[in-house]
C-alpha cells in the first residue's frame, strides 16, 4: 500500500484531505508541523506528499526543498489555493515541487491524478528499464561549466551574467544562436544576450542539456553521425512547430513548465545511440524500411524504447513533470495515464509533421485524433503550416 504524507498548517483541510483518501489503496497520515513531518518522513518509508504553501513553524517551499535534498524518491506535491499560485508556480520551476494541487480540489479527479502519478513513476521503474540503465556505461551527465549556468537560471540571476557566461562556450552559443535564427524565431541576431532573452530561459535551459547530451557522443564514428544530425534537426523543428500550435493555431501562452517539452522528446534515442550505437542504426533501418514500428524494433533488440530511456533521462534531471510526459508518451498521447495531455498531443503532432517537412519516413504510429483533443482542425493546420519555411 502506497503511503501518502499531508503537510499542512490549517487541520481543516488534513481533514478534508483524510476524508478524501477514505476507502481508497493509500495510507493517509498527515501533520500541519514542518519539523515533526521530517521526523515522520526519518521514521517511516512515505511514498508520497502533499504540501500546502504555509505551514506551523515553515514555509511550505522550505519543507519540500528539505525533502528534495533528503528523500529525493520521494514525490513532491504542493498544494495551494487561488491566491497562492504564484508560490506554487515558483516552487515547481525550481523542482522543489513536482506537481500541483489547487483548492479545493475534486475527491474523484484528486485520486485519478495520484493514481497516474504512481503508474508513470512505476514505468519509469521497470525491471527492464533499469536493467538497461544499469548496462549503460554512462548515464549522460552535464559539465561543470553547464551547470554553473544552470545554476544560475534556477537562481534568477541577471540575465547579462547568464549571457557573458554562455559566451564562454562555443557550442551553446551556436546552438542558441542556431535556434534563435531559425525560420521559427526569426530573430536574424549575433547577440548572445539578445538570443537569451528571445527564447527564454527555460527554452536556454532544455538546449543546455541537449547540447550536453550531442556533446557526449562525440566518439561516435562519421558513418553514423548522419543519425544524430537528424535527430537534432528534428528536435528544433519540432520545437518550432510546438510553439506554433500552441500560439498560432490555439492562441495560448505556453507554460514555461513544458517549454522545452517538444526540444527533449526524443532524448531517449540519443541513449541508446550513445551506448548502443551499430545495434540502433540496425533498428532506424529496419523502421524506415517498414519492416516494424520503430518501438516493437526497440522493444525487440533492448527490451525498452526510446520514450522509455528519455522518460528516465529527463526525470533523473528533475526536470518538470509535462517534459517526463512529453518523453514517454509522445508517440501514445492517448494513453489514459497522462495528466499533461494538450501537451502531449501537442508534441505528437509537432514530431509527426517535423519528420514529414525534413522528409523522412514516419516510423511510429500517428494518431489523427489529436486534433480534436487540441482543438484543431486538421485541414485548417496543414494549410496554416504548409506554405511557411520551417528549416
Amino acid at each position: 500500500m502506497k503511503k501518502i504524507l499531508l503537510v499542512d498548517g490549517n487541520k481543516d483541510t488534513c481533514k478534508a484531505m483524510m476524508k478524501t483518501f477514505t476507502g481508497s489503496d493509500y495510507q493517509v497520515i498527515t501533520e500541519d508541523d514542518g519539523y515533526l513531518a521530517l521526523e515522520m518522513l526519518n521514521i517511516g518509508k512515505v511514498d508520497l506528499v502533499i504540501c500546502g504553501t504555509n505551514l506551523q513553524n515553515m514555509e511550505g517551499a522550505e519543507f519540500l526543498s528539505i525533502v528534495r535534498k533528503q528523500y529525493p524518491d520521494v514525490v513532491r506535491i504542493i498544494m495551494s489555493a487561488h491566491a497562492e499560485e504564484a508560490v506554487a508556480f515558483k516552487a515547481m520551476l525550481q523542482n522543489i515541487a513536482g506537481f500541483y494541487i489547487l483548492k479545493p480540489w475534486n475527491d474523484e479527479k484528486l485520486r485519478e491524478y495520484i493514481g497516474q502519478i504512481f503508474e508513470t513513476k512505476a514505468i519509469l521503474k521497470s525491471k527492464d528499464l533499469m536493467l538497461l540503465i544499469q548496462d549503460v556505461d554512462e548515464l549522460p551527465t552535464i559539465e561543470r561549466s553547464y551547470q554553473k549556468i544552470l545554476g544560475m537560471i534556477e537562481k534568477d540571476a541577471n540575465t547579462t551574467d547568464i549571457s557573458c557566461e554562455i559566451e564562454k562556450d562555443f557550442a551553446i552559443s551556436t546552438k542558441l544562436l542556431q535556434m534563435a535564427n531559425s525560420a521559427y524565431y526569426g530573430l536574424q541576431t549575433g547577440s548572445i544576450k539578445h538570443a537569451t532573452v528571445y527564447i527564454g530561459l527555460y527554452n536556454l535551459k532544455s538546449l543546455i542539456y541537449s547540447t550536453s547530451i550531442i556533446h557526449s557522443l562525440d566518439h561516435v564514428s562519421a558513418q553514423h553521425r548522419e543519425s544524430i544530425t537528424d535527430l537534432w534537426t528534428h528536435a528544433l523543428m519540432t520545437s518550432k512547430l510546438f510553439h506554433f500550435i500552441y500560439g498560432d493555431m490555439m492562441n495560448k501562452k505556453l507554460s514555461e513548465l513544458a517549454s522545452s517539452a517538444a526540444l527533449l522528446h526524443n532524448i531517449g534515442s540519443l541513449i541508446l545511440i550513445q551506448n548502443h550505437i551499430k545495434e540502433y542504426a540496425k533498428v532506424i533501418s529496419a523502421a524506415n524500411c517498414k519492416e516494424l514500428n520503430l518501438l516493437e524494433l526497440e522493444k525487440q533488440y533492448f527490451q525498452v524504447t526510446h520514450q522509455e530511456a528519455g522518460g528516465y533521462l529527463v526525470s533523473w534531471w528533475e526536470l518538470p513533470f509535462p517534459i517526463v510526459e512529453a518523453a514517454l508518451y509522445h508517440h501514445k498521447p492517448l494513453d489514459p495515464v497522462v495528466i499533461n495531455k494538450e501537451v502531449v498531443c501537442a508534441v505528437h503532432l509537432a514530431q509527426h509533421y517535423a519528420w514529414q517537412f525534413m522528409g523522412q519516413p514516419a516510423t511510429t504510429e500517428f494518431f489523427p485524433e489529436v486534433f480534436d483533443v487540441l482543438g484543431i482542425r486538421r485541414e485548417d493546420f496543414e494549410a496554416s503550416v504548409n506554405w511557411r519555411k520551417w528549416n
